[in-house]
């Protein structure tokens, strides 16, 4: 097993509750991973353009959120602590900062547009500041949301975005559970419309938070997710923050 150096004070500015490790000469491979040897680290809550889009090329400004992270790690030690558990594929998922540094990775990344926001993790503190700094790159049209690539989907008009990540903005039509999910259906066409649902007993568990699906009829959300083709676009809710409310509801 790899020796590692861990650092007690590093957690403060880290996931709360997990040890801190300093890693060194850690290696970009894309806007939100990096290799240290062997070991991949995925930075939590945050999503980068992909190297393996469509199998033969990377997707649109890829290459540039990988410099962007690349620059952050040049010469510079940074402290690890896991966030959640690893991926399918072994790699840890992690909160990092460069050494010294009180803004995570996440942060700066996200600040200049070199990723989006991705939640994962229970530290809903952490997302909402993340969401701030994305609004706020995208309102500027920094790095990858000067691409059309990534913009922002309407409901009423998002075949587009099957099979990728993106946000999609429109006003419910329908709200209600059938069999185990809750369903939030942007138009009147369930079998064709956009959708975004989640597992009843995860909407019952949000309404206790205070999200409560039930009442988001007639509010004007942005969603965000992987999309598939489910009858229609479709996105599977399976954390909060991949619902902002835009406008009013019920």
């Amino acid at each position: 097993m790899r020796r590692r150096a861990f650092l007690a004070g590093a957690a403060a500015v880290l996931a709360p509750s997990a040890k801190a490790e300093l890693l060194k000469d850690a290696q970009a491979v894309a806007g939100d991973r990096f290799l240290v040897g062997e070991e991949e680290y995925h930075l939590a809550d945050i999503k980068a353009p992909s190297p393996y889009a469509l199998q033969t090329q990377a997707q649109p400004y890829f290459e540039e959120a990988r410099r962007s992270l690349a620059r952050l790690l040049l010469r510079s030690s940074v402290t690890v602590s896991d966030a959640a558990a690893p991926t399918r594929w072994g790699a840890r998922v992690v909160r990092a900062a460069r050494v010294g540094e009180a803004q995570s990775l996440q942060h700066q990344l996200v600040k200049m547009g070199a990723a989006r926001v991705a939640p994962q993790t229970d530290d809903l503190v952490f997302i909402d500041e993340l969401l701030a700094l994305e609004s706020e790159a995208r309102g500027a049209r920094k790095g990858l949301w000067s691409s059309p690539s990534y913009q922002i989907f309407n409901a009423e008009k998002a075949e587009g975005s099957v099979d990728g990540y993106h946000l999609i903005e429109g006003e419910v039509a329908r709200a209600g559970r059938a069999k185990s999910r809750f369903y939030l259906n942007f138009g009147e066409d369930i079998e064709e419309d956009f959708t975004a649902s989640a597992r009843s007993g995860l909407a019952r568990r949000w309404a206790a938070k205070g999200l409560d699906l039930a009442s988001l009829k007639g509010a004007r959300l942005r969603i965000r997710g992987f999309v598939d083709d489910i009858n229609g676009p479709s996105v599977d809710l399976t954390h909060m923050r991949q619902i902002e409310i835009l406008g009013g509801a019920e």
